[in-house]
Protein backbone atom coordinates (compact mmCIF):
# COMPACT_ATOMS: atom_id res chain seq x y z
CA UNK A 1 0.00 0.00 0.00
CA UNK A 2 1.34 3.80 -0.85
CA UNK A 3 0.93 5.62 2.06
CA UNK A 4 -0.71 9.58 0.83
CA UNK A 5 -0.35 11.66 3.76
CA UNK A 6 2.93 13.40 4.76
CA UNK A 7 3.15 12.09 7.87
CA UNK A 8 2.85 8.42 6.66
CA UNK A 9 4.85 8.60 4.08
CA UNK A 10 7.58 9.76 6.34
CA UNK A 11 6.74 6.94 8.67
CA UNK A 12 7.13 4.42 5.38
CA UNK A 13 10.19 5.69 4.12
CA UNK A 14 11.82 5.15 7.70
CA UNK A 15 10.64 1.94 7.48
CA UNK A 16 12.06 1.26 4.27
CA UNK A 17 15.66 2.58 4.65
CA UNK A 18 16.84 4.15 7.91
CA UNK A 19 20.10 4.74 6.79
CA UNK A 20 18.34 6.57 3.01
CA UNK A 21 15.84 8.77 5.57
CA UNK A 22 18.98 10.18 7.75
CA UNK A 23 19.06 12.53 4.78
CA UNK A 24 15.56 13.41 4.62
CA UNK A 25 14.27 17.21 6.34
CA UNK A 26 10.85 16.06 7.57
CA UNK A 27 10.32 19.80 8.09
CA UNK A 28 10.71 20.70 4.41
CA UNK A 29 9.10 17.75 3.23
CA UNK A 30 5.86 19.02 5.71
CA UNK A 31 5.83 22.72 4.94
CA UNK A 32 6.44 22.72 1.27
CA UNK A 33 2.71 22.24 0.08
CA UNK A 34 3.64 24.99 -2.74
CA UNK A 35 6.06 22.52 -4.19
CA UNK A 36 3.89 19.73 -4.22
CA UNK A 37 1.39 21.82 -6.21
CA UNK A 38 4.17 22.39 -7.97
CA UNK A 39 4.93 18.65 -8.77
CA UNK A 40 1.50 17.65 -9.72
CA UNK A 41 1.60 19.37 -13.28
CA UNK A 42 5.42 18.57 -13.65
CA UNK A 43 4.06 15.09 -12.78
CA UNK A 44 1.74 14.68 -15.91
CA UNK A 45 4.64 14.23 -18.24
CA UNK A 46 4.94 11.62 -20.56
CA UNK A 47 6.53 9.04 -17.74
CA UNK A 48 2.75 8.46 -16.71
CA UNK A 49 0.17 4.97 -17.39
CA UNK A 50 -1.64 7.50 -19.86
CA UNK A 51 1.86 8.51 -21.99
CA UNK A 52 4.79 6.01 -22.21
CA UNK A 53 5.25 5.11 -18.82
CA UNK A 54 4.08 1.84 -18.51
CA UNK A 55 5.30 0.46 -21.77
CA UNK A 56 8.81 1.69 -20.15
CA UNK A 57 8.41 0.00 -16.95
CA UNK A 58 7.16 -3.30 -19.66
CA UNK A 59 10.93 -3.34 -20.85
CA UNK A 60 12.57 -2.85 -17.69
CA UNK A 61 11.05 -6.12 -17.42
CA UNK A 62 11.66 -7.73 -20.00
CA UNK A 63 15.79 -7.03 -19.41
CA UNK A 64 16.63 -5.07 -16.36
CA UNK A 65 20.17 -5.73 -16.95
CA UNK A 66 20.54 -4.65 -21.19
CA UNK A 67 21.93 -1.15 -19.85
CA UNK A 68 23.90 -2.36 -16.97
CA UNK A 69 26.95 -1.96 -18.36
CA UNK A 70 26.96 1.79 -19.27
CA UNK A 71 24.94 1.77 -15.02
CA UNK A 72 28.12 0.35 -14.10
CA UNK A 73 30.61 2.45 -15.21
CA UNK A 74 28.47 5.18 -14.28
CA UNK A 75 28.34 4.31 -10.62
CA UNK A 76 32.24 3.44 -10.48
CA UNK A 77 32.56 7.55 -10.93
CA UNK A 78 30.52 7.97 -7.87
CA UNK A 79 33.56 7.00 -5.30
CA UNK A 80 36.88 7.94 -5.76
CA UNK A 81 38.24 4.12 -5.26
CA UNK A 82 35.85 3.56 -8.45
CA UNK A 83 33.63 -0.01 -8.26
CA UNK A 84 35.55 -1.12 -5.12
CA UNK A 85 34.67 1.71 -3.20
CA UNK A 86 30.85 1.07 -3.50
CA UNK A 87 29.43 -0.04 -0.31
CA UNK A 88 25.74 -0.14 1.47
CA UNK A 89 27.13 3.10 3.43
CA UNK A 90 27.87 5.47 0.82
CA UNK A 91 24.46 7.33 0.08
CA UNK A 92 23.68 8.18 -3.56
CA UNK A 93 20.57 10.55 -4.33
CA UNK A 94 19.35 9.68 -8.07
CA UNK A 95 17.70 12.85 -9.14
CA UNK A 96 15.88 11.09 -12.23
CA UNK A 97 15.35 7.84 -10.85
CA UNK A 98 12.29 6.45 -12.96
CA UNK A 99 11.21 3.54 -11.06
CA UNK A 100 14.45 2.61 -9.71
CA UNK A 101 16.29 1.30 -12.69
CA UNK A 102 20.01 1.89 -11.22
CA UNK A 103 19.07 0.62 -7.70
CA UNK A 104 17.51 -2.16 -9.02
CA UNK A 105 20.73 -2.93 -11.63
CA UNK A 106 23.23 -2.39 -8.71
CA UNK A 107 21.56 -4.53 -5.98
CA UNK A 108 21.55 -7.18 -8.92
CA UNK A 109 24.86 -7.09 -9.26
CA UNK A 110 26.76 -5.76 -6.33
CA UNK A 111 24.55 -7.49 -3.70
CA UNK A 112 23.41 -6.23 -0.83
CA UNK A 113 26.29 -5.49 1.08
CA UNK A 114 28.22 -3.85 -1.75
CA UNK A 115 24.84 -2.06 -3.71
CA UNK A 116 25.18 1.86 -2.40
CA UNK A 117 22.04 3.33 -0.28
CA UNK A 118 20.00 4.81 -2.57
CA UNK A 119 17.48 7.60 -2.52
CA UNK A 120 15.54 7.54 -5.58
CA UNK A 121 13.79 10.82 -6.44
CA UNK A 122 11.86 11.82 -9.64
CA UNK A 123 9.09 14.24 -10.87
CA UNK A 124 7.08 11.99 -11.96
CA UNK A 125 4.63 10.26 -9.19
CA UNK A 126 3.45 7.41 -11.19
CA UNK A 127 7.19 6.32 -11.27
CA UNK A 128 7.55 7.14 -7.52
CA UNK A 129 4.77 5.21 -6.78
CA UNK A 130 6.17 2.27 -8.76
CA UNK A 131 9.53 2.74 -6.77
CA UNK A 132 7.81 2.47 -3.04
CA UNK A 133 5.67 -0.59 -4.42
CA UNK A 134 8.85 -2.44 -4.98
CA UNK A 135 10.13 -1.45 -1.58
CA UNK A 136 12.76 1.05 -2.83
CA UNK A 137 13.24 4.47 -1.08
CA UNK A 138 11.80 6.71 -3.08
CA UNK A 139 10.69 10.86 -2.88
CA UNK A 140 8.54 13.12 -4.97
CA UNK A 141 10.58 15.95 -6.49
CA UNK A 142 12.02 17.75 -9.12
CA UNK A 143 15.69 17.66 -9.63
CA UNK A 144 15.68 21.45 -9.94
CA UNK A 145 14.43 21.70 -6.31
CA UNK A 146 15.00 18.54 -4.35
CA UNK A 147 13.64 20.20 -1.45
CA UNK A 148 13.36 16.82 0.92
CA UNK A 149 17.13 16.34 1.19
CA UNK A 150 18.87 18.31 3.97
CA UNK A 151 22.33 20.40 2.90
CA UNK A 152 25.59 18.31 2.51
CA UNK A 153 23.50 15.10 3.45
CA UNK A 154 24.58 12.61 0.22
CA UNK A 155 27.64 10.87 -0.51
CA UNK A 156 26.78 10.95 -4.38
CA UNK A 157 24.44 12.84 -6.90
CA UNK A 158 23.45 11.04 -10.28
CA UNK A 159 21.21 12.45 -13.53
CA UNK A 160 21.36 10.05 -16.44
CA UNK A 161 18.70 8.70 -18.02
CA UNK A 162 16.52 11.43 -19.15
CA UNK A 163 19.06 14.59 -17.81
CA UNK A 164 17.60 16.28 -21.31
CA UNK A 165 14.07 16.24 -19.95
CA UNK A 166 15.34 19.44 -17.82
CA UNK A 167 14.67 22.07 -19.86
CA UNK A 168 18.08 24.19 -20.53
CA UNK A 169 17.17 27.41 -18.47
CA UNK A 170 16.80 24.82 -15.34
CA UNK A 171 19.97 23.41 -15.93
CA UNK A 172 22.25 25.28 -13.65
CA UNK A 173 19.50 25.01 -10.82
CA UNK A 174 19.92 20.91 -10.76
CA UNK A 175 23.13 21.39 -10.81
CA UNK A 176 23.42 23.94 -7.93
CA UNK A 177 20.58 21.75 -6.06
CA UNK A 178 23.04 18.89 -6.40
CA UNK A 179 25.91 21.11 -5.12
CA UNK A 180 23.27 22.08 -2.28
CA UNK A 181 22.79 18.45 -1.06
CA UNK A 182 26.21 16.79 -1.38
CA UNK A 183 28.45 16.51 1.43
CA UNK A 184 31.86 18.12 0.73
CA UNK A 185 33.98 16.03 -1.25
CA UNK A 186 30.77 14.47 -2.32
CA UNK A 187 30.67 13.42 -6.36
CA UNK A 188 27.96 14.42 -8.88
CA UNK A 189 27.71 11.85 -11.99
CA UNK A 190 25.36 13.79 -15.03
CA UNK A 191 24.59 11.63 -17.94
CA UNK A 192 22.71 12.55 -21.12
CA UNK A 193 23.76 12.39 -25.06
CA UNK A 194 25.67 14.64 -27.06
CA UNK A 195 23.69 16.84 -29.48
CA UNK A 196 24.26 15.91 -33.02
CA UNK A 197 25.42 12.34 -32.36
CA UNK A 198 23.57 9.31 -33.14
CA UNK A 199 20.98 9.03 -30.14
CA UNK A 200 19.98 12.14 -30.15
CA UNK A 201 19.60 12.01 -33.91
CA UNK A 202 17.62 9.29 -33.29
CA UNK A 203 15.15 10.92 -30.74
CA UNK A 204 14.79 13.39 -32.80
CA UNK A 205 14.04 11.48 -36.09
CA UNK A 206 12.46 8.56 -34.85
CA UNK A 207 11.37 8.61 -31.25
CA UNK A 208 9.52 12.60 -32.19
CA UNK A 209 7.62 10.25 -34.80
CA UNK A 210 6.78 6.92 -33.97
CA UNK A 211 6.43 7.19 -29.98
CA UNK A 212 3.08 8.27 -28.34
CA UNK A 213 4.41 10.68 -26.94
CA UNK A 214 6.36 13.80 -28.56
CA UNK A 215 10.11 14.09 -28.11
CA UNK A 216 11.56 17.83 -28.39
CA UNK A 217 14.41 18.19 -25.66
CA UNK A 218 18.09 19.83 -26.19
CA UNK A 219 20.40 17.21 -25.44
CA UNK A 220 24.08 18.32 -24.18
CA UNK A 221 27.44 19.52 -25.77
CA UNK A 222 30.80 19.39 -23.75
CA UNK A 223 31.43 22.54 -23.20
CA UNK A 224 27.83 22.95 -21.79
CA UNK A 225 28.44 20.12 -19.09
CA UNK A 226 31.75 21.98 -18.13
CA UNK A 227 30.28 25.70 -17.80
CA UNK A 228 27.17 23.99 -15.44
CA UNK A 229 29.67 22.36 -12.94
CA UNK A 230 32.08 25.68 -13.16
CA UNK A 231 28.86 27.45 -12.15
CA UNK A 232 28.44 25.26 -9.26
CA UNK A 233 32.18 25.40 -7.89
CA UNK A 234 32.89 21.99 -8.39
CA UNK A 235 35.81 21.00 -8.16
CA UNK A 236 38.46 18.41 -10.36
CA UNK A 237 35.60 18.14 -12.90
CA UNK A 238 35.86 16.10 -16.01
CA UNK A 239 33.78 14.89 -18.94
CA UNK A 240 33.77 11.76 -20.95
CA UNK A 241 32.22 9.85 -23.72
CA UNK A 242 31.82 6.25 -22.26
CA UNK A 243 29.99 3.39 -24.40
CA UNK A 244 26.25 2.59 -23.26
CA UNK A 245 25.05 -0.31 -25.28
CA UNK A 246 22.06 -2.38 -25.15
CA UNK A 247 23.20 -5.83 -24.96
CA UNK A 248 20.47 -9.15 -25.38
CA UNK A 249 21.69 -12.74 -25.31
CA UNK A 250 19.24 -15.65 -27.39
CA UNK A 251 19.58 -18.87 -28.15
CA UNK A 252 19.91 -17.69 -31.62
CA UNK A 253 21.00 -14.99 -33.61
CA UNK A 254 16.79 -14.53 -33.98
CA UNK A 255 16.12 -14.60 -30.67
CA UNK A 256 18.35 -12.10 -29.48
CA UNK A 257 17.98 -9.68 -32.13
CA UNK A 258 13.84 -10.08 -31.56
CA UNK A 259 14.88 -9.27 -27.19
CA UNK A 260 16.39 -5.91 -28.93
CA UNK A 261 14.11 -5.09 -30.65
CA UNK A 262 11.37 -5.50 -28.50
CA UNK A 263 12.65 -3.38 -25.85
CA UNK A 264 13.42 -0.86 -28.19
CA UNK A 265 10.05 -0.43 -29.11
CA UNK A 266 8.44 -0.26 -25.52
CA UNK A 267 11.86 1.73 -24.18
CA UNK A 268 10.49 4.41 -26.36
CA UNK A 269 6.87 4.15 -26.33
CA UNK A 270 7.43 3.37 -30.60
CA UNK A 271 3.53 2.06 -31.16
CA UNK A 272 3.66 3.03 -34.52
CA UNK A 273 6.38 0.68 -35.32
CA UNK A 274 5.31 -2.10 -32.84
CA UNK A 275 4.96 -5.68 -34.80
CA UNK A 276 7.60 -4.05 -37.15
CA UNK A 277 10.66 -6.01 -36.52
CA UNK A 278 12.66 -5.84 -38.54
CA UNK A 279 12.18 -2.12 -39.33
CA UNK A 280 13.23 -1.22 -36.15
CA UNK A 281 16.21 -3.11 -36.41
CA UNK A 282 16.90 -1.67 -39.88
CA UNK A 283 16.75 1.80 -38.40
CA UNK A 284 18.75 0.50 -35.13
CA UNK A 285 21.44 -0.69 -37.52
CA UNK A 286 21.35 2.74 -39.50
CA UNK A 287 21.44 4.94 -36.58
CA UNK A 288 23.97 3.07 -33.88
CA UNK A 289 25.34 -0.44 -35.85
CA UNK A 290 24.23 -4.04 -34.36
CA UNK A 291 26.92 -6.83 -34.20
CA UNK A 292 25.59 -10.03 -33.21
CA UNK A 293 28.30 -12.37 -31.49
CA UNK A 294 28.07 -15.59 -30.67
CA UNK A 295 29.35 -16.40 -26.97
CA UNK A 296 31.57 -19.14 -25.08
CA UNK A 297 28.29 -20.07 -23.71
CA UNK A 298 26.80 -21.10 -27.15
CA UNK A 299 24.79 -17.76 -26.82
CA UNK A 300 24.22 -14.77 -29.51
CA UNK A 301 24.46 -11.68 -28.16
CA UNK A 302 22.85 -8.74 -29.70
CA UNK A 303 24.81 -5.52 -29.36
CA UNK A 304 23.45 -2.24 -30.21
CA UNK A 305 26.45 0.85 -29.89
CA UNK A 306 25.40 3.79 -27.98
CA UNK A 307 28.06 6.38 -26.87
CA UNK A 308 27.32 8.68 -23.47
CA UNK A 309 28.56 11.99 -22.25
CA UNK A 310 29.47 11.99 -18.74
CA UNK A 311 30.40 15.16 -16.67
CA UNK A 312 31.80 14.33 -13.13
CA UNK A 313 33.10 16.59 -10.46
CA UNK A 314 33.44 17.02 -6.57
CA UNK A 315 31.91 19.32 -3.89
CA UNK A 316 34.12 21.54 -2.81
Amino acid sequence: MIPTSIESKLAKLKQLNPVAFKAIEPRMARESSACHADLANLSRNEFTSEGRGLDYLDSIELSLLARSEGVMDLLGKMHPSGREGLCSSLIICDLLAGDGYVNKVAHRLLGATRCPTFINSDVSQFMVDRCIRDGLFAIWQSATDPFWIKDGSVDGVLMAYGTHHIPRAQRATAVKASARILRPGGILVLHDFEEGSPTARWFADVVSTHSVTPHDYPHFTAGEVLDLFAAAQFDEVTVQRITDPFVFHGGDEESALQLLAEYVVKMYGLEQLRGHTQRVLALLDEYFGIVVTQTSHDEFEARMARNALVGSGRRM
